[in-house]
């Protein structure tokens, strides 16, 4: 099938539609130069008809080309024409809350307004629909005032996404070890820098109280990874304080709530973390960094050296 259509200001539409009939034969269809009166976008005024195989192929077309639409500049989204449509659907919508034209609270048109707008079925909508609420962008809401809304930023949805993507990718105890290298010395280098006194003073209390606990003969494990969380929102970041929670949920289920830490052990993780805390305390990016980097290697020594006890 050929098809060739062509507007301009002055010449209106020439649309030829070439087809093969169901008996063979090859026909053209040719619509003349507008005359007066005509729309050079519509069919209002000199409608074709010719047979039921060429009508199919004139519908064919472009339908903002062979209709105008009174609102269309008033559209917030473009039709789309694609054997996939919910998928184009999904990236426009997340295109306008990615850009904030959409914002968190915003209620979503209504399904048939979506489908006006897009020119899609409802089943197309509906996925599309069904799509970002799995994403977690959008909110279903019941009853006489619902319908569905941009949800605010879930960053616990986010990280639990990203550690189930890791956990899939079956990532070892090594892996998360570089990565903590290549992550925590310069997330604690901007906590240094950024890190106000009440984040000073959640890390003296989170200190504190491992202390407490390991006298009590609790294992401090979970202090431990507490007290790197802290450094991560300290250092004011989102990303860095996602990267740092994902990494520490990771190496938690890899090595898990109890790994076998001497009183020695134990004592080499207080002094390291009082070493990170006391740059942060005084603002000294460099040391921070550096305490960072030895504690992550020494913690990367032990585990070494209990999976070679293990093996």
């Amino acid at each position: 099938m050929e098809r060739e259509h062509r507007v301009g200001q002055q010449v209106g539409i020439v649309i030829t539609v070439r087809d093969v009939t169901p008996e063979g034969d090859r026909r053209s269809i040719h619509r003349p130069p507008r005359e007066r009166g005509d729309d050079p976008l519509t069919f209002r005024h000199r409608p074709v008809i010719i047979c039921r195989w060429a009508i199919r192929c004139i519908a064919g077309l472009p339908l903002d080309f062979c209709a105008r639409q009174s609102d269309s500049s008033r559209a917030v989204f473009s039709s789309v024409r694609t054997p996939r449509v919910y998928e184009h659907i999904v990236e426009q919508i997340e295109a306008a809350i990615f850009e904030r034209r959409l914002g968190c609270g915003d209620r979503l048109p209504p399904e048939r307004e979506l489908v006006r707008q897009f020119r899609a079925s409802r089943v197309a909508v509906r996925e599309a629909l069904r799509t970002l609420e799995h994403r977690g962008l959008i909110d279903v809401r019941h009853g006489s005032s619902g319908g569905h809304f941009v949800r605010a930023v879930d960053v616990g949805l986010l990280r639990r996404d990203f550690t189930t993507l890791l956990r899939l990718g079956r990532v070892g105890v090594s892996e998360l070890i570089e990565a903590r290298l290549f992550i925590e010395p310069e997330v604690a280098r901007l906590a240094a820098r950024r890190a106000s006194e009440e984040d000073v003073k959640t890390l003296r209390g989170a200190l504190e109280e491992r202390a407490d606990v390991v006298r009590d003969g609790v294992h401090p494990r979970l202090h431990d990874i507490a007290f790197h969380r802290l450094v991560g929102g300290a250092a004011r970041n989102p990303v860095h304080s996602l990267l740092v929670d994902t990494v520490m949920d990771l190496e938690f289920d890899a090595v898990g709530p109890q790994p076998a830490l001497t009183a020695d052990d134990s004592a080499q993780v207080a002094a390291a973390h009082r070493e990170i805390f006391e740059a942060i305390l005084k603002h000294q990016p460099e040391r921070a960094g550096e305490a960072m980097e030895a504690h992550i290697m020494d913690v990367q020594r032990r585990l070494a050296r209990r999976e070679r006890r293990t093996s």
